[in-house]
């Protein structure tokens, strides 16, 4: 049987993780590139039933049913999730990834892969940031879904989805092989 146009799929979908995971730290420059690889994220991980649905159709369909059927709720409304938020991505006005920014305090120097940025001035008198307004920081965009009323770090969610895609397809072979 047939399924390197799958392996591939789930390879391209972990290429695109990983892009996502290095890109949502950074502090400075364009943040759009993070959309750009959670789309192609969720199509490539799309792909991979998809791909078995329609290239192993008598084998796979009775055989997901069974597969899903192992799922706990958790897992089984997370696959539901990501299907839909592709759909919606692909199809519609776009995933329902939110963002919010992240402030990080600045004392003497921030660094990452993205910038680097140094504040200097008098040292502060009172309790910190929260008692000293002006003190120095910078905002990072935080990644989330909302999953069944719950907040989750976006790339925690695909992480997760993409492993039960690799447990899937790796059931799926050790079953048919």
């Amino acid at each position: 049987m047939d399924l390197e146009g799958v392996d591939k799929k789930l390879r391209e979908a972990g290429f695109f993780l990983g892009k996502m995971v290095a890109h949502e730290g950074r502090a400075f420059g364009d943040k759009e590139p993070f959309d750009f690889y959670l789309s192609a994220f969720l199509s490539a991980a799309r792909t991979v039933d998809w791909r078995l649905r329609h290239q192993h159709k008598a084998a796979y369909e009775p055989w997901r049913e069974e597969w899903d059927a192992t799922l706990t709720a958790q897992e089984d409304r997370l696959i539901k999730f990501m299907v839909a938020d592709r759909n919606l991505e692909v199809h519609e006005s776009g995933s329902t990834r939110g963002v919010k920014d992240e402030r990080t305090d600045i004392h003497g120097t921030y660094s990452d892969e993205s910038g680097t940025i140094t504040v200097s001035g008098p040292p502060l008198t009172l309790g910190g940031p929260q008692e000293n307004p002006t003190a120095a920081f910078i905002t990072k965009p935080a990644y989330f879904f909302t999953i069944d009323g719950a907040e989750r770090k976006a790339t925690d969610a695909c992480g997760e989805n993409l492993t039960l895609l690799e447990r899937m397809v790796a059931k799926f072979k050790a079953d048919h092989h």
